[in-house]
């Protein structure tokens, strides 16, 4: 069951617009805007949990913060929980501190990285870690995850191998609206369909987890 609470994650619940490299950082001074985006969290089309995306600006500086609460229940009885809080500090657009907690049933996930010169370095519930400062957290919402080979693992701060195939645009049902989302297919050490909306915006991710079951995330 952590499988899904950990897949469930880096789904990322946030905004992306797939940009060049040379206009990210023009594009993180806009974009993602100002607000909360909330998804409903299902495995098989059944609720078990909810996601939540803040983001803050104050000037150069943009704050990323997300929420996950998921519980698989049956007869009345929890079979599993798994509660995910993290924050994203970027300025000038670049990241500067990424901190998250995680109760991912019963057992402690703690990231805490800083950027320190051009590293990004600090632990792993208390184990050093080490990487390149140019790494970007696999939340999703930032403009240049589309383009990336390695994601940044916000859950146990490790480096994720991954290939992203442009799949184009397809109808998508979002809010009860038919829109064309654009799709694409991530795989590797992180699995992911992703349908961006045509305003940018995560609409919606699935993926399976290791007893063959669905688990979608919706924008609501």
């Amino acid at each position: 069951m952590r499988a899904i609470a950990f897949l469930a994650l880096l789904l990322g619940a946030a905004l992306a617009i797939p940009l060049p490299a040379a206009a990210t950082d023009l594009a993180l001074a806009t974009f993602p805007p100002v607000g909360k985006l909330d998804y409903r969290v299902t495995r098989e089309g059944d609720d078990i949990g909810t996601q939540t995306v803040e983001f803050v600006r104050a000037g150069d500086q943009l704050t990323v913060r997300t929420h996950i609460d998921i519980s698989v229940t049956a007869l009345g009885i929890t079979l599993f929980h798994f509660i995910h809080v993290a924050e994203e500090q970027w300025q000038g657009g670049r990241l500067m501190r990424l901190t998250s907690q995680t109760d991912d049933d019963g057992r402690p996930r703690n990231v805490d990285l800083r950027l320190d010169g051009n590293r990004l370095r600090g632990t792993y519930n208390g184990q050093a870690v080490d990487y390149a400062a140019d790494l970007i957290p696999a939340s999703l919402w930032h403009p240049e995850t589309v383009h990336q080979t390695v994601l940044l693992d916000p859950i146990k701060g490790r480096d994720r191998q991954v290939t992203v195939a442009d799949k184009g645009e397809e109808p998508l049902k979002v809010r009860g609206q038919t829109v064309m989302a654009h799709h694409y297919s991530m795989t590797g050490q992180i699995n992911r369909e992703i349908w961006y909306g045509p305003d940018g915006q995560i609409v919606q991710v699935s993926f399976p987890v290791k007893d063959g079951s669905l688990i979608t995330v919706a924008l609501r």
